[in-house]
């Protein structure tokens, strides 16, 4: 476990983000009420095991 004044700033270089106050982001992503607070991370998530899949199925294919 990290802590998330650790953390902050690679991520923050990771994605280009100019920030001195994580814990800012950390309220505002808190604060979602939608059906879901970590919809980037989701995102991100469903995108790269889809990629995966196809990566093994032409993996597959070329056997």
């Amino acid at each position: 476990n990290m802590p998330l004044k650790q953390l902050a700033p690679l991520l923050y270089k990771i994605f280009g983000v100019d920030s001195k106050d994580c814990y800012r982001f950390y309220t505002d992503i808190k604060r979602r009420k939608n059906e879901s607070r970590t919809y980037f991370i989701d995102r991100m998530q469903e995108k790269l095991n889809e990629k995966m899949l196809r990566d093994e199925e032409m993996e597959r294919m070329r056997r």
